[in-house]
Formats: structure tokens, sequence, C-alpha cells
């Protein structure tokens, strides 16, 4: 393990891991591994202790260095433990003559965790415990892909496994996160449909016709159910058979992922086995494979060099269209409806237990849940979780555009932007526009949403004081470096744990999952609907690029019309503000009643009474008037007045006296005038208005109270 020893191999048809060694700080060569290297305790497992790599092949020791060395350049820990357990298990194989590989690429999981049982197997006559396991895995998970990685000569999509943590060759869009998540073409069985779809995918990537969370956690799935079905063939080259009957193969296909027990890829998904599968759903599966047939017929020359002849020369124009044929036609215009909308009984629930998230394990709180029962709960001591459901419910941004969001993510607003807000102090939030390019990244915020960042950005700089945060948001382990946003499985799993104590319900009694974020997205949205904005605002606050996106969120609740007519400020005749009850129900029939409406205001009278009055309104009890009839009003009153002054210059000229203050004609038009007066001036006053603070300035010193204001949308400012 001498290092002199590594300059005696040839250059030529030199093996890969000399090249990395060479790369190697000195310290990292070993065969020892831990004098010389700075914060030794911080970027290991285990304390002072040391890797220990004596005794064992040079190309293995060499291997088990570097991914030592990767580790710990990744922000994560050098797994000391594990390696030395692994190195034991070398030398004690190397002195009973055992077979193993004789590199850490050639040696994958399975061969190394049959040395291990046999290494327990002969030493202690037992299987390895649950730990030891553990540790030894850890070492074949990242690290050794890794080295994989920096060791293949070929195409990065040319490899079974694909991680961007381990292989920054793959393409990632410009605003996509920095993926901490992989997938594994090695799951699909069938040779020659697996090197076709690492083509496919690969070059799709490439070009940005897909984007890696799409292939990751879609499409390679696709490919993966269609290997599966594949089994159920006697020769599976058959699906690549005659173009004429491409129509029927797809057709059984999607008769087969139609079932939803056929679509379950790990045994944690076995409690979505009886849920019925969505067309969408079957309508991928046949989109990929059609594409993928479309791609190889497109490509003929290329096929030939990089798959070769056998089997895909088949495969032509007509295959693909006879797949595309069974993709199903959903219809373009969805009916709109709230089965995605959070109610205001539901949110009310939520302020009141998201304490628990933050709660320390050994902190206790009485919780209630939505069915009115008591409990009392451990803490999760996770104030980070809480925090980002927060702001996805004061935002509605989606929860990757919250969880990798950059830590500085606010910023001040033009002055004009100000004096637009009447006064109220506003800031500018960052997200992280991770779905689409030319959609906008920013919104405006007011104090609260500022408040929860600042608060966040406190607890970064008490737990990660050593770092430069990279992200708002952080994994809490495994991130020495700061660059790791927080884990969206960690986030999942905290809100599923969450809501099955809280158990949140909405006003039908249903339950609410608040694992299921993205309701907090369409509930936001449907809001900020009925508060009259206009649609190219709202796609502008959406992060969209079409309208027709934006409508799709919007919630076509049937009390919509409801609220936006109580909303509004109801005047009577005399100026003063009418009270609505939503259980008003005679109010509610004015929708179906057009001779309730007037020219200046509305009629409430009950649906089933008639009025004899005639145009006697401002003077009727029933009468109710808004803003929206200023112009009306101020036109009637124009009227009014110069009727009565007409009216009496000719009283005057026809007996020769003024008209009597009690004349039956003028009572009633001077009651008219004073009606009149009184509602305008109502509604020409504006009511006070508070102002709240923002902006990015100092963070608060302890933690901001808050409390989701539910009415708030069924209000307007005057």
């Amino acid at each position: 393990m001498a290092g002199e020893q590594r300059h005696l191999h040839a250059l030529s048809g030199e093996d890969p891991i000399w090249r990395l060694w060479r790369e190697l700080p000195g310290p990292w060569k070993g065969p020892v591994i831990r004098d010389g290297i700075a914060d030794w305790e911080k970027i290991t497992e285990n304390g002072d202790r040391s890797i220990d790599l004596t005794g064992l092949p040079d190309v293995i020791a060499a291997e088990l260095a570097w991914m030592s060395h990767w580790q710990a350049m990744d922000g994560t820990r050098s797994s000391v433990l594990g390696t030395n357990q692994f190195a034991n298990i070398l030398r004690r194989a190397i002195r009973d003559n055992h077979p193993f590989p004789t590199s850490m690429r050639a040696m994958d999981w399975e061969k190394a965790a049959a040395l291990q049982r046999w290494f327990y197997a002969t030493r202690w006559g037992r299987l390895p415990p649950h730990g030891s396991v553990a540790r030894l895995r850890v070492i074949f998970r990242f690290s050794r892909l890794a080295l994989l990685v920096r060791c293949s000569e070929g195409r990065w999509w040319s490899l079974d496994e694909w991680h961007p943590r381990c292989d920054p060759r793959i393409p990632l869009a410009e605003h996509e996160p920095q993926a901490h998540y992989g997938c594994s073409p090695s799951k699909i069985t069938q040779p020659w449909l697996r090197e076709a779809v690492k083509w496919c995918l690969g070059t799709q990537l490439e070009a940005g016709t897909l984007r890696w969370s799409t292939v990751s956690q879609e499409r390679m799935r696709c490919f993966v159910r269609f290997d599966r079905w594949l089994e159920t063939f006697t020769d599976p080259l058959d699906v690549l058979g005659d173009p004429a009957h491409a129509v029927q193969v797809a057709a059984a296909f999607r008769r087969w992922a139609s079932d939803p027990a056929n679509r379950l890829l790990r045994q944690s998904e076995q409690r979505f086995a009886h849920r019925p599968v969505a067309v969408r759903q079957v309508n991928d599966d046949l989109r990929a494979v059609a594409e993928l047939f479309a791609f190889v017929a497109a490509n003929p020359a290329e096929v030939r060099q990089v798959l070769g002849p056998h089997p895909w020369s088949r495969v032509t124009d007509a295959h693909a269209a006879g797949w595309f044929r069974q993709v199903s036609r959903i219809p373009g215009r969805r009916e709109l409806n709230d089965e995605h909308y959070v109610d205001g009984h539901a949110l009310a629930q939520i302020p009141a237990a998201l304490p628990l998230l933050g709660l320390s394990r050994d902190q206790q709180m009485l919780v209630t849940r939505g069915d009115g029962q008591q409990v009392t709960a451990r803490g999760f001591d996770d104030p980070q979780a809480m925090r980002m459901i927060l702001l996805q419910i004061l935002t509605g941004r989606r929860s990757s555009e919250i969880r990798t969001c950059r830590f500085e993510c606010l910023s001040p607003v033009p002055d004009r932007a100000v004096d637009a807000a009447e006064g109220e102090q506003i800031a500018r939030f960052h997200y992280a526009q991770s779905k689409i390019d030319i959609a906008p990244d920013n919104i405006l915020i007011d104090a609260e949403v500022v408040a929860v960042i600042e608060e966040q950005k406190q607890w970064i700089r008490d737990h990660f004081p050593d770092v430069t945060p990279r992200h708002l948001f952080m994994q809490r382990r495994g991130n020495r470096q700061g660059g790791k946003p927080y884990p969206s499985g960690s986030y999942n799993w905290m809100l599923r744990e969450f809501s099955k104590i809280v158990k949140i319900t909405d006003s039908r009694g249903t339950s609410v999952s608040l694992s299921h974020t993205h309701r907090f997205r369409h509930t936001k949205l449907t809001r900020l609907a009925e508060l009259g904005l206009p649609v190219h605002v709202l796609m502008r606050y959406a992060g969209h690029a079409t309208p027709s996106m934006t409508m799709h969120y919007v919630a076509a609740r049937q009390e919509h019309a409801e609220q936006a007519f109580l909303a509004t400020a109801k005047l009577r005749a005399d100026g003063t503000h009418v009270a609505f009850s939503r259980d008003d129900h005679d109010s509610l029939h004015l929708f179906n009643r057009a001779d309730r409406f007037l020219p200046h205001g509305w009629c409430l009278l009950p649906p089933l009474q008639t009025c004899d009055k005639g145009n006697a309104c401002l003077t009727c009890s029933v009468f109710v008037t808004d803003a929206s009839h200023q112009s009306a009003l101020e036109r009637q009153l124009t009227e009014t007045e110069a009727l009565i002054s007409r009216s009496i210059t000719a009283f005057q000229e026809r007996h020769g006296r003024p008209m009597p203050e009690d004349n039956v004609w003028l009572l009633q038009r001077r009651a008219e005038h004073a009606a009149l007066t009184k509602l305008l001036d109502t509604l020409r006053s504006k009511p006070g208005r508070a102002v709240q603070g923002a902006g990015c300035g100092a963070a608060p010193t302890g933690p901001v109270p808050l409390a989701l204001d539910l009415d708030r949308h069924r209000r307007t400012r005057p």
C-alpha cells in the first residue's frame, strides 16, 4: 500500500482508480487515514477513530480511501466503523483463501452481504446483527455509485444506476432543485428494453425535452411497469412483432395497467391496492412506451450503433401509432369542483395544532382533534416542517418551491409598489420555481409571511452556525456543508404522522390529510379569485404560463356567489349597514329572482311577497345598495334636486305662494333626497385601515404568533 508503488503502473490501459487516487489529498491516501486531516471529528461518525486499510489489495484499498474522502466532501460523514468492518472481513477472507471480487466496482451489495454473512458465521456462528448490516450498506449506496461514475468512460446514461448526487454529468434544469433522489434502470429486467430506455431518456434529458424530476419519478416507473407486463409473455419480443397487431398489444397493456394490483412497485404501496387507477395514469404508461417506439423508429442509424440491429430494427412508426391510438381521450375542459378546497372549518384547526410539530420530543401538548376529542401528544421536534406548511397555506406555493427556496429569498420592493398598497409595507419573496422556466419566481408578501421567513432564518443561524446556508430549509443530518435542502420524503412522512394525531376535518366531517399540501395551493388561488382578482393577475401570482392552468385551481364552490354578495357593504336607505347572516335563506333567493335586481340596489322583499309601492324604494325598509351603484345614486340625487326645484318654481308661478313643506308630494321627494344624501355620504367616507409592518429588516427575537384570517376573503377594502 506504499504510495511510491502507485506510480509503477503504466499509463496505457491504466485502471481509472489510480487517476482518482493521485488526485486524493495526501492524508487520505492511507493506509491508515486520520492523521493530518483537519476537523477529523467533524467529518467522521466515530470521533477520533482511524480508518485502517492495511493488508488489503491495492485496488480495493485505493477505492475505499477514495470513497471515504467522497463521503466527507459530499457533506455526510465518512463511515469509519463500516469501512473498518469491511476491511476486517476482507482480511479474514484473504487469510482463509475465501474468494471475493477483485475491486469494489465488481462487488455489488449482494456479494458484500454474502461476505458479511460468511464472516459472522465462521467467526461467531451467527448471522450479522441489523446494525452491522446497516453500517455496511452505507458504503454500497452513494459512495460506491460515485466511484462507478468517476471510473466510467462511457456516457452517463450507460450506467444502470442514476443519481445527480453521485454523477454531476446528469443534466438538471436551471430552476430545478439539486435533486437528492435517483432512479434505477437496473430494475428493468429485459436487457434489450433497459438499454433502449437508458439511451432514449438520457438523450431527451440532454436535449432538454424531459426534466430529471419527470424521468426519475414518473417515466422510469412507467417503463418498469411495462417490463413487468412483458413477463407475462412467453416471448417478450412479441411486443415488437407485426405492426398491424400493435393496437391489440397496446390494448392488452392498457387493461393490465388499469388493474391497481399490477401497478404496485414496492411493498409499502400495498395500501393503494384497492384504489381505482386514473385514466391519466394509464395514459402516461401508454404514452411512455409509444414515445420510446417513436424515438427508436426516428433514429435507425443511431439504433444500429447504440443498440445493435436486434431486436429494435423491427420497430417502425406503425408500432408507435398503434400505441398512441390506445391513449384515452380526457375531456379538455375539467368540471370545476371543490374537491381540493380546504374550507375555513379545517383551516381554523391547523394553527392551533401546528406548534406540536415544533415541540421537542420530550415535551407534550394537549391537542383538540377535528372530532372534538382532546389528546395529549409528544412533539415532533421539527420546527422547519411547521414553518414550511404554514408558508404553503399563507402563500399557496408548491411544496418544492418552499422546501428548496434559497436562504436569501427576501428583497425590498420599489416605493411605488408600497404606495400602491396604500401604505402597507410589503416585501418580495423569491421562491424556487422549479416547474415552468418561463414563469415568474417571486411574489409580494405581507408582514405575516416575512415574520415566518425571518424566524426560520434565525433558526438556521442558530443550528448551523459554521456554514453558509444555501437553502432556507435544510437537511438536519448528513449536511455538514449546508448545501442540501430539507428532504421531500421527510416532509411528507412528518405531515402524514402529524395528520394521524391531529385528525383535521372539514365542515362535512371529511378527514383532511396535511401531507397533501397541494390542496393549500388550490385553496389560496380560489380565495384570491373570489376577491375578484383579474385572471392575468391571478396567473402571475400562481406562477403559471397559461390562464387555463390557473382556472384549473379555482374551486367552483356553490357558496361562492353567496359570499360575493355578502362580502360587499350593503346600506339601507338611511345610510346604515345591513347585517347579513349566511342562514338568511330569503336573501339567497335573490340569485333566482330577476325582479329583485334594481337599477340602484337590491330589494330584499321575501320571494313570496309582492310590492305595491311602485318606485318608492328609497323610503322602503327592505331596500339595500352598495358602492357598485354609486354612480346611479349620484345621478338620481342630481335629478331629484332638479325635480324639486322645478316643481317648487311651478307651484309658485301657478298659485302665487310657496309650496308648503307638508305637501304630500314634496314630503316624499324630500325623504328621497335625504335618503340619497345619507347613502352617498356613507359610501364616500373611507373607514380607517390598519397598517401592517413588513420588509426585510431585523429578525424577530422570538416566535411569531400567527392566526389565519378565515374571513379576509369575504371583505373588500373601500
